[in-house]
């Protein structure tokens, strides 16, 4: 009778701690569950950003590619004529001095009319978004390419900017720098001929020197610009279409 009480005791206990167990059981599922279905919609919101992101990103590059090659164009233009002005500035005849001005006027008018906005590589990088991006050596490829117009691209139209305003003010010394805008003959506008063709080329040099490292990082920005949108292309699968 004892031994049937015991062992009744024992089996309502199991079964309370089987039940409990279960119980157990069935949350822990529960929670899994929820994280695992909470993952899955946030990897999905992920890649929707993502696939955002590099629609934005890819349209950036190729617009910062075509600016890029159109201001390389432009400067590979100057440095011709400012090679030219300075063996044409070396004569003291009314030709030689005519075309060396036309060169320069050229250059000072040309200009480059280029603004360096935010890009969405910069509100990935500000936004933490950039973590995205798991191919780790395409991410230092794009940061790569984002610093170097930031630090060259940036300073070098800068620079140049500077060099084009300096050097005006210094022929500003011998020519009348207003007379080039309105005159059809520019010899005419120039007050002090022998201190043009004695002094100049200095000057000159240096603003060609400018142009030329100018020149140099933009054909080197085209180069990793156009590695950087290759490898684009083959990681996301995007084409010309896209």
């Amino acid at each position: 009778m004892l031994l049937r009480r015991i062992r009744q005791r024992l089996s309502t206990s199991n079964a309370k701690v089987a039940t409990y167990l279960l119980e157990v059981l069935l949350i822990i599922l529960s929670v899994l569950a929820a994280i695992q279905a909470d993952r899955y919609s946030q990897a999905r919101k992920d890649q929707q950003k993502l696939n955002n992101y590099v629609q934005a990103l890819y349209q950036d590059l190729q617009e910062e590619q075509e600016s890029n090659q159109m201001n390389l164009f432009d400067c590979r233009k100057d440095l011709e004529a400012i090679e030219a002005a300075m063996g044409q500035l070396r004569y003291d005849q009314n030709d030689s001095l005519h075309l060396g001005l036309a060169n320069l006027g050229a250059v000072f008018t040309r200009g480059v009319f280029r603004a360096f906005p935010p890009t969405t590589y910069d509100v990935m990088l500000s936004s933490g978004d950039l973590a995205l991006i798991e191919d780790l050596e395409f991410r230092n490829l794009l940061a790569a390419a984002m610093a170097f117009r930031e630090n060259y691209l940036k300073k070098d139209l800068q620079k140049f900017d500077e060099q084009t305003l300096e050097l005006s003010r210094y022929i500003g010394q011998y020519v009348d720098i207003t007379c080039l805008a309105s005159s059809e003959e520019l010899y005419p506008c120039i007050f002090d001929r022998e201190g043009l063709v004695s002094d100049v080329h200095n000057e000159l040099f240096i603003y060609y020197r400018v142009a030329q490292l100018r020149a140099f990082h933009l054909s080197a920005s085209v180069q990793t610009m156009d590695f950087t949108l290759e490898t684009m292309e083959e990681l996301y699968e995007l084409g010309e279409d896209e």
